[in-house]
């Protein structure tokens, strides 16, 4: 059940635009004028585009530390644990963490993520699709694809997780792999968005009931 019958993610065109326009896809349609939570901030980058509204949480103590002598509203600590009460943001934003994390805590990000959430707010999770390439990073640990996290929203997980309480799924948007060319990028994004094929990143799109 959708909660109201705005599009549930950007065309390939809205994409397209914004980035002509150099603007974020992501931002400008899930998360702009919103009180956000920006899940493993890192350096940074996607509090820049919104400071007044974007929150940051990273368990990197010296990149909290920076960020919060540059004016942004950063916090350290762990993704597995937020420091935050329950219910007072209007979206989360996670992209490029879960695959970092073990089963155990990648189940525990999630049900974080939907405790801080307001009912009716959206969360994003990015992460890369299972290639080549992913195993290609030390750091990644596991994959976790959208068809995985989707089941644990069912009544019987049939995993060794209760459910996981308080998301509807949503949509799933695809993205393309990175190429230097741009015409041979644009061309993956197109293909990516519309078809199987040429996925490297996924946007998962729940909302917290």
């Amino acid at each position: 059940m959708l909660f109201n019958m705005q599009p549930t993610k950007p065309s390939f065109f809205y994409i397209l635009r914004s980035r002509l326009q150099g603007k974020s896809f992501l931002y400008e349609f899930y998360f702009k004028g919103k009180k956000t939570l920006d899940v493993g901030c890192g350096e940074g980058e996607f509090l820049r585009l919104g400071k007044d509204h974007l929150v940051g949480v990273d368990s990197n103590a010296r990149v909290a530390e920076k960020l919060s002598q540059e004016g942004f509203k950063v916090k350290h600590g762990s993704a597995t644990a937020l420091p935050f009460e329950d219910g007072v943001f209007d979206a989360v934003h996670c992209r490029n963490v879960i695959e970092h994390l073990e089963i155990g805590d990648a189940y525990k990000l999630l049900a974080e993520a939907a405790r801080v959430l307001k009912s009716g707010g959206t969360f994003v999770l990015a992460s890369e699709t299972v290639t080549k390439k992913f195993w290609e990073t030390f750091g990644h640990t596991k994959p976790y694809p959208p068809k995985a996290i989707i089941k644990l929203l069912r009544d019987e997980s049939r995993e060794e997780f209760e459910k996981l309480e308080g998301f509807v799924y949503v949509d799933t948007l695809y993205f393309g792999d990175y190429f230097k060319n741009k015409i041979a990028y644009l061309l993956s994004v197109f293909i990516a968005y519309h078809a199987p094929f040429f996925r490297r990143e996924f946007f998962l799109i729940l909302k917290k009931k």
